[in-house]
């Protein structure tokens, strides 16, 4: 029985006909003409593509940093700070467990740097008013909410503020410069 089976099958798979695979040169020119206009629309794109920006890459990460320094506050049951150079433009994190040398480690070796042609002018606080120079610090508690603030930041002539609710996960952008009076 095994045997009858076994030459069904055999029968039944197609013969392979030698010089007979492969794709045509014509299936080869409709393939490639497919690729080359997919790529001539996409192209242009490319050029508005927010992965490519420093500006909207750096915004990313700080949207991100936001989040994830208010889920590690709640998670570790710890104090997270948030804190900017304006001068040099980096940026770092530290929490309350921290040591004086990991804190001043975080500062010199472990921040983010925004690019050259970016840089943050002011942040702001409701109460405090806006910080121009020096350093400024975003505080993430342990029961998930932070200090309201407006992070202001200037690429050539185009602004960006970021506003931070103390309640709210979402971090929300403006393309110009923001208020708290607006």
């Amino acid at each position: 029985m095994v045997a009858l089976f076994s030459r069904i099958i055999l029968k039944t798979k197609p013969e392979r006909v030698p010089g007979n695979s492969g794709f045509t040169l014509i299936e080869l020119i409709v393939v490639i003409s497919l690729i080359s206009l997919m790529l001539f629309f996409t192209l242009p794109r490319f050029g508005n593509n927010p992965f490519l920006d420093d500006s909207k890459q750096s915004s990313r990460w700080l949207i991100g940093k936001v989040q994830s320094l208010r889920e590690n506050a709640i998670r570790d049951q710890k104090q997270y700070t948030l804190h900017f150079d304006l001068g040099s433009g980096r940026i770092w994190e530290t929490h309350e467990a921290m040591k004086p040398e990991d804190i001043e480690d975080a500062a010199l070796n472990n921040s983010y740097s925004l690019p050259d042609e970016l840089r943050i002018i002011d942040i702001e606080y409701p109460a405090k008013g806006k910080v121009a120079t020096g350093t400024a610090e975003i505080i993430f508690y342990k029961g998930g909410y932070t200090d309201k603030v407006l992070i202001h930041m200037q690429e050539d002539d185009d602004y960006l503020s970021f506003l931070i609710e103390p309640f709210l996960s979402e971090v929300q952008i403006f393309d110009t410069y923001a208020g708290f009076e607006d």
